[in-house]
C-alpha cells in the first residue's frame, strides 16, 4: 500500500521521526535479508511538527547527512507519511472483480466517506479476504492530502534523492513488525502482541493479531521530556542537552535525579496504555507479550522495570534479531530497536 509509486528496484528505506532521520538499506540474500548500511541522524527541535514536515530544508540536509553516514550509494528511496495525517475506510466488494472494477468502485467510495474533495488527495486501496459472508473481498481504502505526500518527495528531491514510494506509516510498521515476530521463538498465531514505540514527542501502542495492528492509540509522551529536563538542570541548550543525553557524559546526579524519574514515567505510560487497550471492547481479556521499540528503550533495564509495572512479557523489539530474515552487521544491528519502520520501508527497496 503507498500514495505514490515508480519503478523502486534498489531503494533506500528512510524513516524520517520527529527527533531524527534512520536510513536503512536492505539487499537480497538468498530467502532473507542482509543489512550492511545503516545511517542515524538528529533533527534539530521543531523540524517536525504534529506529525507534519515544518523545514524542508532543516530535514532534507539531514536526511542527505543521514544517507552519507550510511555510505549508500543508493539514489531512489522509500519513505512514509505518518499515520495521523491517513484516513482509512474498509469496504466489502464482491470476490473476483476486475481491477478496473475495484478501482471504480472505491472512487465511488471514497468520495462518500473521504472528508476532502478527491482531487486533494492521494488514494490508495489493498485487497484482502475475510469479509464475513465468505464470498466478499475486504478492500481497505487509504487517503492522505496530497500536499503532505509533496512534502515528503520534495524533502528528497532537496536531499539530491528520488521518492519512488511513500507509503502508509503504519503498512510499513507491519511489515517491520514481522521482522519482530520473528524473533520471538514461538508460534504467535491467535496470539495479542503490543508494540510500543516510545518516540521524542509521542508514544504509540498497536496491537497485532496474526500480523496486523487491530488496535492503535497515540498520547503525548516521550524522550523529549527528558531532553527538557537535563536542559533546565543543567542551563545549556536543547541541541547539547541532546547530545549529552545520547553520550552519558553528565553529573553523577544526572541518574537518580532526572533518569530514573523519566524511567519510571515510562514504566506508568506502559501500564496505562495496555490498560487502555484492554477497554477498547476488542473481545480480548490479555496482551500476551509487550515488545518495547525507540530511541527510549535504550535505557538500562527498561524491558524489566516496564514488565514488572504492566505485568506482561516485556522485551526489545529488534527487527535484526535472532531468527529474523533480516541479518545485520554490528554496525547495523546495534540501532535494531529504532528501525522498525524503516525494515518496513526498506524491504520494499530490495526490488
Amino acid at each position: 500500500m503507498g500514495f505514490f509509486r515508480r519503478s523502486k528496484r534498489l531503494a533506500l528505506g528512510i524513516d524520517i521521526g520527529s527527533a531524527g532521520i534512520k536510513v536503512l538499506e536492505l539487499s537480497a540474500a538468498g530467502k532473507g535479508f542482509k543489512a550492511t548500511r545503516a545511517g542515524v541522524e538528529p533533527l534539530p527541535k521543531n523540524a517536525i511538527v504534529e506529525h507534519r514536515i515544518n523545514d524542508l530544508r532543516l530535514i532534507s540536509e539531514a536526511v542527505r547527512r543521514a544517507v552519507d553516514h550510511s555510505r549508500s550509494t543508493r539514489k531512489k528511496v522509500v519513505v512514509s507519511v505518518p499515520q495521523t495525517h491517513v484516513i482509512t475506510r474498509t469496504i466489502s466488494l464482491p470476490a473476483g472483480l476486475a481491477d478496473r472494477e475495484i478501482e471504480e468502485q472505491v472512487i465511488i467510495e471514497a468520495a462518500q466517506q473521504i472528508p476532502h474533495p478527491l482531487d486533494e488527495v492521494n488514494l490508495d486501496f489493498q485487497v484482502s479476504g475475510g469479509a464475513r459472508d465468505g464470498n466478499d473481498d475486504q478492500i481497505t481504502i487509504t487517503a492522505c492530502r496530497k500536499e503532505i505526500v509533496e512534502d515528503y518527495a520534495a524533502v528528497m528531491e532537496l536531499a539530491s534523492l528520488a521518492a519512488v514510494i511513500v507509503d502508509v506509516g503504519l503498512s510499513a510498521v507491519e511489515r517491520g513488525y514481522g521482522f519482530v515476530a520473528q524473533t520471538l521463538g514461538e508460534s504467535l498465531e491467535g496470539r495479542a502482541i503490543a508494540l510500543m514505540d516510545f518516540g521524542d514527542v509521542t508514544t504509540r501502542l498497536d496491537l497485532f493479531v496474526d500480523g496486523r495492528s487491530i488496535y492503535g492509540r497515540e498520547q503525548n509522551f516521550g524522550g523529549r521530556i527528558l531532553t527538557e529536563n537535563v536542559r533546565s538542570r543543567y542551563g545549556i541548550d536543547y541541541r547539547e542537552a541532546e547530545a549529552l543525553k545520547r553520550g552519558g557524559d553528565l553529573p553523577q546526579n544526572y541518574e537518580q535525579d532526572l533518569l530514573e524519574p523519566f524511567r519510571q514515567a515510562m514504566a506508568r505510560e506502559a501500564a496505562r496504555s495496555v490498560e487502555f487497550c484492554l477497554s477498547a471492547q476488542l473481545g480480548l481479556d490479555r496482551v500476551d507479550a509487550l515488545v518495547i521499540s525507540g530511541g527510549c528503550v535504550q535505557i538500562p533495564e527498561i524491558a524489566a522495570l516496564i514488565e514488572a509495572h504492566v505485568g506482561v512479557p516485556t522485551v526489545l523489539a529488534d527487527p535484526f534479531g535472532p531468527g529474523s530474515a533480516i541479518r545485520a552487521n554490528k554496525l547495523v544491528a546495534r540501532h535494531g530497536p529504532s528501525m522498525i519502520k524503516a525494515a518496513g520501508l526498506a524491504v520494499r527497496g530490495v526490488g
